[in-house]
């Protein structure tokens, strides 16, 4: 270590003994290459929450592994699953998570000369974090200065028009009207006269948030003062707005959807995937990681992506690059049909000063595919897995947001939450790894990861380069995708071809949604072809809106079933909603009956 990074880690060691005071010494730590080693008791969940991110908040800090312990703390422990030495493949790179982040590296890394290998445990793509999100492109201006973060969501915004083009993705720029209402700043509202309040929301607020988008090079944004320019722009929005700001270049997609574009693209471009493929440890020589161990067999690589979203903090402890600790971060949404679009056309939110600690506050927005969703919210969780919605999440956000838009008389679809990966320095952490070669971090995307995406992407692709990995451009690169078919979308004349072609088109499986058999094959051919081996009840949800309806599938989602039984050739009760342990039936008519369990009780 040379001499200025030891300053800095005394520097970084002064700061935190100073935090770490008011927790009467039942906390420890170490500081190794900028990196915050926590160890000891807290007396709740919240107080190590607390704990790790005042200490992650130190400047100069670039990662905090909390080993804190606290009352009630579930036992850590990782499925048993065996390990297989048999060889399955010898990359340049191999990239762990098929989310968002880990498709869009792929699909970049198809661009060139070289073997990449895509490996996930779930059996499809975007089946983590990815899945579970309001789909919004975010501008960058809703981030806080100075993050790695808000950059690269700058400049990943900037590149969706031509990503979207080229893969055949929905994808549209709503623009973002956010609302400056009398609510917007609570702590100063009672202790200013109410014309300098006025004052502050009208013409104070705009130039703030002016400036800001200068310096981050957001373009557009415009300060709108006149109350009838807002009501004409979303008629239905409160009545006592003072002011708005209005932010063009925000956007919607279907994460889902961009997220399997993006593998498709690859794979047509020489990507090779591994689903259902759990990574369990790496080989290493010269403390570089040669090779990933896997419940499938050893896939020999020159350098490894961690892309594993929520448990990229638990990959990096099996590659021994363990440098910062993942907490959940659960966010609920509320799911409207599709009537309620007449209610708005932008991006709605009010700006709240301050801002909610650890989150831009949710909003209102149109999805690409005609709905209305309400949130998120951001709520901290212990667990990982929890995806639990309750009826306080559901309340705090129709207290929240009915005052946005009082008229709004949307139709409840669907109450909804997914979980952050959220990491104590609140910010990206996308680097080589410090301890470890041959290993790059790309952890801690939470939101806007959708959007700085295609960023992190070309971060990444420079961070190969330092790491020696020869990028060659492949001359025979295919940029662009052919999209699936929607019937729904199609012209009556084209649906009348579809129809006389294949009668499959004229069988409508899903009436909400107006989805055809046709495109329910058509959808599991697609997964087959990206390497899909287990086809399931959300795969084809995700390609189709097959379920996603009004009825929520209560209506097509055993004739969904029965499609890829036939096709697949497989008992419909072994048809699964996302895999193993989520089949739709324990066996055949009478099974129990035949295996004896209804006599023993």
């Amino acid at each position: 270590m040379n001499v200025v990074a030891r300053l800095k880690d005394r520097w970084i060691s002064w700061r935190v003994s100073r935090v770490l005071k008011r927790y009467l010494d039942s906390v420890r730590f170490q500081v190794r290459d900028s990196i915050v080693f926590l160890h000891g008791s807290a007396q709740s969940y919240e107080e190590f929450l607390d704990i790790g991110l005042k200490v992650g908040s130190v400047r100069g800090v670039e990662g905090v592994v909390n080993e804190v312990e606290w009352p009630g703390k579930a036992p850590e422990g990782r499925r048993e699953v065996a390990a297989s030495k048999a060889l399955i493949g010898d990359y340049d790179v191999v990239i762990i998570g098929a989310g968002i982040i880990g498709s869009m590296i792929a699909r970049e890394l198809s661009k060139y000369e070289i073997r990449v290998a895509l490996v996930d445990k779930n059996p499809d793509v975007a089946m983590g974090v990815t899945k579970a999100n309001n789909g919004i492109i975010h501008s960058g201006l809703e981030e806080p200065l100075g993050k790695i973060k808000t950059k690269l969501c700058v400049r990943g915004n900037a590149m969706y028009d031509e990503l979207a083009r080229e893969l055949g993705v929905r994808f549209k720029r709503i623009g973002g009207l956010w609302l400056i209402t009398l609510r917007s700043m609570p702590k100063l509202k009672d202790k200013l006269p109410m014309s300098l309040y006025v004052f502050m929301l009208k013409y104070v607020v705009p130039l703030i948030v002016k400036m800001k988008a200068m310096v981050l090079g957001v373009p557009g944004v415009r300060a709108i003062r006149s109350i009838d320019e807002v009501k004409r722009l979303e008629p239905h929005v409160c009545d006592d707005v003072v002011a708005a700001i209005q932010v063009p270049t925000v956007g919607i997609v279907e994460p889902y959807e961009l997220a399997i574009a993006l593998v498709e693209n690859a794979v047509e471009n020489g990507v090779d995937t591994f689903f259902e493929t759990e990574v369990l440890g790496f080989e290493k020589e010269d403390n570089k990681v040669v090779g990933v161990i896997t419940n499938r067999g050893i896939i020999r690589t020159k350098i490894v992506i961690n892309a594993a979203g929520l448990y990229a903090d638990v990959i990096a402890e099996l590659a021994g690059a363990k440098e910062y600790t993942i907490h959940p971060r659960k966010g609920t949404i509320l799911l409207f049909d599709k009537r309620s679009m007449k209610y708005l056309s932008h991006e709605v939110a009010e700006i709240e000063l301050p801002r909610p600690p650890r989150t831009k506050g949710g909003a209102i927005n149109p999805t690409v595919s005609g709905n209305v969703m309400w949130g998120p919210t951001a709520i901290e969780v212990s667990s990982k897995e929890d995806t639990s919605t309750s009826r306080e999440d559901v309340e705090l956000l129709i207290d929240k947001f009915a005052k946005t838009i009082p008229s709004f008389k949307g139709k409840l679809m669907r109450i909804f939450a997914g979980v952050r990966p959220a990491t104590f320095n609140e910010d990206f952490i996308i680097r080589p790894a410090k301890w470890v070669k041959g290993f790059i971090h790309v952890a801690g995307i939470q939101s806007p990861g959708i959007a700085a995406a295609p960023a992190i992407a070309k971060l990444v692709i420079n961070i190969l380069r330092h790491e020696g990995i020869r990028l060659v451009p492949k001359k025979n690169f295919k940029a662009t995708r052919e999209p699936e078919l929607r019937f729904n979308e199609l012209p009556a004349e084209k649906q009348d071809e579809l129809i006389r072609r294949n009668p499959e088109w004229g069988n409508v499986v899903c009436q909400c949604e107006l989805v055809t058999e046709a495109e329910v094959i058509n959808a599991i051919e697609r997964m087959k072809r990206i390497g899909v081996k287990t086809i399931t009840l959300d795969g084809v949800k995700f390609r189709t809106r097959i379920m996603m309806g009004n009825c929520q599938g209560s209506f097509c989602r055993l004739r969904v079933a029965s499609i890829i039984s036939r096709h697949c050739g497989i008992d419909l009760w072994k048809v699964s909603l996302r895999g193993g342990g989520s089949e739709i039936g324990v066996g055949d008519v009478k099974v129990l009956l035949q295996t004896g369990v209804s006599k023993s009780g």
